[in-house]
């Protein structure tokens, strides 16, 4: 199982070749139903930010589209857990950051991410 950023999850979309090899291979594996890709709640605010901003070619109602018609684009919510968890995660200055990778420990997942502050970190294993 895997979770992903918003940067992975958006250049994704948005076929941005700044997308790494490896993540963009898992990508496209979960859209053909392989291994599902987390989508951290945050996650898609982060996205809806970007579409509003129009920093991107994206609709964000195609975007939810896409996750609500797919079984391996699970949304993972805000919750308990993951506020505890972020507790545990100080090392992290960006709260967005921290979300995310409680979530990835919370799930046992791998992050596909390209932040190099959380891939030298070691706290999640990071593709890219």
């Amino acid at each position: 199982m895997y979770v992903a950023d918003a940067h992975a999850f958006i250049w994704f979309l948005a076929e941005d070749e700044k997308l790494g090899e490896n993540a963009k291979k898992l990508f496209l594996s979960a859209d053909k139903g392989g291994a599902p890709i987390v989508i951290p709640s945050i996650v898609l605010l982060e996205t809806l930010h970007v579409c509003e901003k129009h920093k991107a070619e994206l609709v964000f109602e195609d975007i939810m589209q896409k996750i609500q018609n797919s079984m391996n684009y699970p949304v993972y919510p805000l919750d308990m857990r993951v506020i505890a968890e972020c507790q545990n995660l100080k090392e992290f200055h960006e709260l967005h950051d921290r979300v995310i990778v409680a979530t990835a420990r919370l799930l046992n997942a791998k992050l596909i991410t390209k932040d190099e502050e959380i891939k030298k970190s070691g706290v999640v294993e990071a593709v890219w």
